[in-house]
This record gives C-alpha cells, structure tokens and sequence, in this order.
C-alpha cells in the first residue's frame, strides 16, 4: 500500500515537471526514483524512443528492454545514491556524470554495486529525455 503510495506521489511530481519543464537536476531524480519504483508511465515521459542504455558489461539495452527489466524483477534497485554530480549543457544536449552506488536484489541475488554514470539528455520541445547511459565499474586500487 505504502509502495503504491509513494510511486503515485513520484508520478505526480514528475507529471507536475513534465508540464512546467524540467531541470536536468530533476530528471536525473526522477530516474532515480523510478529505477527504485518504477513507473511505465512516467519512464515513458522521461526515456527517449531511441534509448542506448548501456552497462558496465558493454550490454546494450533499448527503451522497452530497460523498461521490462525495471518491471519484471531483472533489476531490483532497493537503494541508490548518486554523488559527485556534474552537468554541461549546451543548447538541446545535457551531459550528466555522477558516482552511482546501490544495493540490488536483481532476481532474488543481493549485491551492492559501484559505478561510474555517463547520461546524455536531449531536449525534445520542453522536455528533457535520456537519450544515452553508459556506465563503468569503479575498481578499488
């Protein structure tokens, strides 16, 4: 009930977003928050149609695969918090770079991984969509 709860709460704010226009801040939480609780609709609004969503692996994912994956429980985000965030914009393009740690239970395994984000946001009219992710894993020295 809660779950349900707080994933209507997350759409509402981003629908509330999505119709004023969006910081890059802002969407960059949004796909935080649906990667933890994911939303079909509210990834739809937020993923561009020509997604790459690229792993640490070199595995590439389009929009409906990293949707489903969200959904059936091949990614299960329990936590996730992004640090040392950075961002460039120039005119329809947003590069963010950030240091993503989580806790998974991807199909039942817990793990915790550490991974260096690449997200490139492309603006479509006032809505910023993720058009690229790629990801590297941080190796201890």
């Amino acid at each position: 009930m809660l779950k349900n709860l707080f994933t209507t709460l997350a759409f509402c704010f981003m629908l509330t977003i999505h119709l004023t226009g969006q910081s890059i801040e802002a969407q960059v939480e949004i796909l935080r928050q649906n990667m933890l609780n994911p939303n079909i609709s509210a990834l739809n609004l937020i993923l561009s149609p020509d997604l790459v969503y690229g792993h640490s692996n070199g595995h590439l994912e389009d929009k409906g695969t990293f949707i489903d994956n969200l959904t059936n429980g091949t990614y299960d985000f329990t936590e996730i918090s992004c640090t040392d965030q950075s961002i460039k914009i120039s005119k329809h393009i947003a590069v963010v770079r950030h240091t993503l740690k989580a806790k998974t239970n991807d199909k039942g395994i817990p793990a915790e991984i550490n991974l260096k984000i690449l997200l490139v946001w492309k603006k479509e009219g006032k809505n910023w969509q993720l058009w690229e992710r790629q990801s590297a894993k941080i190796v201890p020295h």
